[in-house]
């Protein structure tokens, strides 16, 4: 595959298995094209516009877009749109808050482009669908001529923007466990309008086990994970840790705050302050701390 010093070549490869030959030929020098909608943003400053290969994946749609049950996980397709997902009962059954996500996910024209797998693959903090993804266990397949690796979500970010696939590799799907019996979800994203707006504050969660006992409320199993407030997405290991250690009531509720709120590394930018993130978030744990309580 020869070209000039600054020219730029489309690949348009027409199977999963055309594409991954083609990473591990130029992959180094190739950027995976989805839907676009954040790419060709980008691309709009002459200065951004890549020296190498775009490879464009819309061929693989047949093998990478569909959401289905395999075994016990929920399978999402890398291709997958937002609309997609915003659509799919399987997905409202065993994953509410992913599709709470995709509700608030850019406007209509924007759903019907942008792929999970390019959310993923961006990796924003403040992307919507990463913090329900890391609230809902989800793992990352890679593909390359080598074979797949799966990859949890929440280890996916070496750092703000930089996931740890290889040039050599192509996320080709999400897979998420199914959801346990009764659980207690949430997604919260605040932003400065309802829609088409970035996040200020996003957090995500998903109580399970949660059990009335005479004393109080016991969480069993719960998973938390906030966007916006740091340079990737965040699973909240320390805050989940605390509100599995003793039974839920107003001291452990206030110490779970305290602990996320120091868990979370905000900054100010022209969104918001980090000090107005950090009081956010609490009170969004808050209220679906309140919500465990009124549900057991």
């Amino acid at each position: 595959m020869s070209r000039g010093r600054d020219e730029v070549e489309v690949l348009a490869p027409s199977s999963l298995r055309e594409a991954v030959q083609v990473l591990a030929e130029v992959g180094a020098e190739a950027i995976p094209l989805a839907g676009g909608s954040d790419l060709m943003v980008a691309f709009r400053d002459v200065s951004k516009l890549p020296r190498g290969f775009v490879l464009d994946l819309l061929g693989l749609e047949p093998e990478l877009r569909g959401i289905e049950l395999v075994e016990d996980e929920v399978q999402i397709g890398a291709l997958t749109t937002v609309d997609d997902i915003l659509h799919s009962s399987l997905l409202a059954a065993e994953a509410r808050p992913l599709v709470e996500a995709a509700r608030c996910f850019g406007s209509t024209q924007i759903r019907n482009r942008a792929t999970i797998g390019g959310n993923v693959m961006n990796g924003s903090p403040a992307a919507d669908s990463l913090p329900a993804l890391l609230a809902l266990d989800a793992r990352v397949t890679l593909l390359s001529s080598e074979g797949p690796r799966t990859v949890p979500l929440y280890s996916f970010y070496a750092d703000y923007r930089r996931p740890v696939a290889k040039p050599s590799e192509l996320l080709v799907s999400i897979r998420i466990a199914r959801a346990p019996a009764n659980p207690i979800e949430s997604f919260r994203k605040v932003a400065a309008r309802r829609a088409q707006a970035i996040a200020k504050v996003i957090l995500a969660g998903r109580a399970w086990d949660v059990r009335a006992e005479e004393e109080g409320v016991r969480i069993g199993e719960i998973r938390l994970a906030a966007g916006s407030v740091g340079p990737t997405p965040m699973r909240l290991f320390e805050t989940e840790r605390i509100l599995r250690s003793e039974l839920l009531g107003p001291r452990l509720a206030a110490e779970a705050v305290a602990v996320l709120r120091s868990e979370i590394t905000p900054i100010d930018d022209l969104r918001s302050t980090a000090a107005y993130r950090r009081l956010v978030a609490g009170r969004l744990l808050e209220d679906f701390l309140g919500s465990l309580l009124l549900q057991a």
